[in-house]
């Protein structure tokens, strides 16, 4: 009997171990166990532009450059919070947009609220850079030529305390992430090469009830995708820079207080960059150690919000909050009337009245977050659909080839619009 109830156990056990993943790298966190790549690194400066351009953003591929900002002219006063305050005269009472490890919200405060709580409580801030700041930040050598101005989309300031960020992918811009102050684990996987992967960060289906992956703790029943690719690492210090390139999920773990700057580049547009113009840049080599963001005209990226989390912040902050309000707003940032079309304006009624939780014909910030779980699938789904929709109506209405570059760089936006709310 008792030899009995030993081989029953036994066979449980054995049942039990059978269902979970043999890969090493179960169950530990993203990257860290499995083919693991060193990125490609250069000592002391950046690729040339030549090379970036014909190179690294074509054949999608990552490369660190090791202490390239040590000599910039104001690397020194990003060392630490203080040394910033004193250092940018104004910047403490400077308003910013705060965002939440913990929960789903965003909130504006000053900058020396933001110093005081931002490690004790694990906010951060992720946003354009601000004016105030925008001197003390040198471009980056191969972005300093003037044939390339034209294909950056921005300029991101991060700041956060100790983390674990959860996996990353940008669908349009090639990304050059400079680390001003402290140290960072980077983990990146090539969806070109893996293409299953990314539908652990976009899920084909938004209606799915499948939990987010855990970096910390990767489960690789519930992910298969990632148990046997490649892992590209590296570990950045302050003074680096590293490309990730579109398409690519990223992976970052703060090791301490980090402050990033973050050049974003048009992907499609790049691949379309006049190369003599590029060439001539490339055969002078020279670098300003003067020529910061403030001496870039971003006019065209000044004028209205750069995504919709912007417009909706921006217009719940307004005096006129408003149907109609909302109406004119997403018209002009879509460059599109919405209410000119009877099928924009249906699917733009059905949007506001899921937002407006409490149907009295105002938003509050209060109802913006409550936009989570099905309402957020929705919505995402809705405004994709939208989206869509403008493109093909604007690709009919015109057919002339001097509105192709306009039709172009407008689905050129339609991807990151699906996930902006």
């Amino acid at each position: 009997m008792y030899s009995f109830i030993f081989i029953l156990l036994v066979s449980l056990n054995n049942l039990n171990l059978s269902c979970q993943s043999t890969n090493l790298g179960h169950l530990k966190p993203f990257g860290s166990v499995g083919s693991l790549i060193n990125i490609d690194e250069i000592n002391g400066k950046y690729p040339d532009v030549l090379k970036l351009f014909t190179y690294y953003l074509p054949k999608s591929e990552p490369i660190l450059s090791r202490q390239v900002l040590i000599n910039d002219n104001s690397y020194e006063i990003w060392k630490t919070d203080d040394e910033l305050e004193n250092e940018v005269d104004g910047l403490s009472k400077t308003n910013i947009y705060v965002d939440s490890f913990s929960q789903s919200q965003r909130t504006q405060m000053k900058f020396s609220e933001f110093f005081d709580r931002y490690q004790k409580e694990q906010l951060y801030l992720a946003d354009n850079v601000p004016e105030i700041l925008r001197k003390y930040i040198t471009f980056p050598q191969p972005l300093q030529c003037e044939a390339v101005f034209p294909v950056l989309q921005s300029t991101i300031l991060v700041m956060n305390g100790m983390n674990t960020s959860p996996l990353m992918i940008n669908e349009e811009f090639d990304s050059l992430l400079c680390l001003f102050r402290g140290n960072k684990r980077l983990v990146l996987v090539n969806t070109n090469k893996y293409p299953d992967t990314r539908q652990i960060v976009i899920p084909e289906n938004r209606q799915s009830a499948v939990l987010p992956l855990n970096p910390d703790k990767v489960d690789f029943n519930q992910f298969p995708q990632l148990a046997n690719v490649e892992y590209h690492i590296t570990n950045l210090t302050a003074g680096d820079c590293l490309l990730i390139p579109v398409h690519w999920i990223f992976h970052e773990r703060s090791l301490d207080s980090t402050i990033s700057i973050i050049h974003n580049i048009h992907h499609k547009q790049a691949l379309n960059i006049d190369l003599n113009e590029i060439q001539t840049c490339t055969e002078s080599n020279t670098y300003d150690a003067s020529f910061t963001l403030d001496n870039i005209n971003w006019a065209n990226t000044e004028n209205e919000p750069q995504n919709l989390k912007d417009v909706v912040i921006n217009l719940v902050n307004s005096k006129a909050n408003t149907y109609e309000k909302w109406l004119e707003t997403f018209s002009k940032h879509l460059s599109f009337n919405l209410g000119s079309d009877p099928e924009t304006s249906a699917m733009f009624d059905e949007l506001y009245e899921i937002i407006d939780h409490d149907a009295n014909g105002e938003i509050t910030m209060s109802e913006i977050d409550l936009i989570d779980g099905p309402h957020q699938h929705h919505i995402s789904d809705l405004l994709y659909e939208m989206f869509k929709l403008i493109d093909e109506k604007q690709k009919n209405k015109s057919s002339h080839k001097t509105n192709i570059k306009e039709e172009t760089d407008e689905h050129l936006h339609l991807e990151n619009y699906k996930t902006d709310l």
